[in-house]
């Protein structure tokens, strides 16, 4: 454990900062991942379960935050991973009994749809400009969409999937531009794929907070990526 992860389970332990544990969430939001990748592909008959995976795999790893005790000498991955790695199977067997499949997941993208273009699209500016942000934050959705995804379908044009791969990676680093509140909406929402409903009971605010926070974020990704093809055109 390094001195800056230390600090933030000292901070998180003793005072319960809630910055503390939205820190330490992203943290090890990619480890978390991982585990349910792993799951997910032991799982290839569920083809369409790989949102549900990494559902449960933050909801067992913001568990494995709240119980863990660093002071018991114990490194915090290997405590949570039986408790991440349980959530996955757990939601995995849910999502088997109530015989769900393809309809779940349409009904998933379809309710993630809607609450995307409602915090994109206020109404209360230029019809044009309220138009290119909702479209544009659109596309930095999918990117972000495409990025959670365990594995990619081999490209039919290799120029085009080369952009979208350099696309892709600037949109992940102008992610560290963002507030880390912002940077957890992102990360729960399009990684860990939770609606906004559950990203709020997840960051203790109202869901019309959380959808001002995934405006903020995808304008704030948006203007980074502006001013990067401005600099590279120079």
């Amino acid at each position: 454990m390094d001195s800056d992860e230390h600090i933030l389970w000292v901070h998180w332990q003793q005072e319960r900062s809630t910055a503390a544990r939205d820190a330490l969430i992203i943290h090890y939001s990619p480890w978390a991942r991982v585990i349910a990748r792993d799951v997910y592909l032991r799982v290839y008959l569920m083809h369409d379960a790989w949102h549900d995976c990494v559902q449960n795999a933050l909801l067992g790893l913001m568990e494995a935050i709240e119980r863990f005790d660093p002071t018991r000498g114990i490194a915090f991955q290997p405590y949570a991973r039986l408790r991440v790695r349980g959530a996955v199977f757990d939601g995995l067997r849910v999502l088997r009994s109530l015989h769900l499949g393809l309809r779940y997941d349409m009904v998933q993208h379809a309710e993630a749809a809607k609450e995307r273009v409602e915090s994109l699209s206020d109404g209360n500016g230029d019809p044009l400009e309220d138009f290119i942000a909702t479209t544009v934050g659109l596309g930095l959705g999918f990117l972000l969409d495409t990025q959670s995804m365990p594995g990619r379908m081999q490209p039919a044009d290799a120029y085009a999937e080369l952009e979208k791969a350099e696309l892709s990676a600037a949109v992940s680093e102008s992610l560290d531009q963002l507030s880390e509140r912002e940077r957890a909406v992102v990360v729960m929402h399009y990684y860990h794929q939770l609606p906004f409903v559950e990203v709020a009971k997840r960051l203790g605010v109202t869901k019309g907070r959380i959808s001002q926070l995934h405006k903020s974020a995808l304008e704030r990704l948006r203007c980074c990526l502006r001013e990067r093809v401005m600099a590279e055109s120079a």
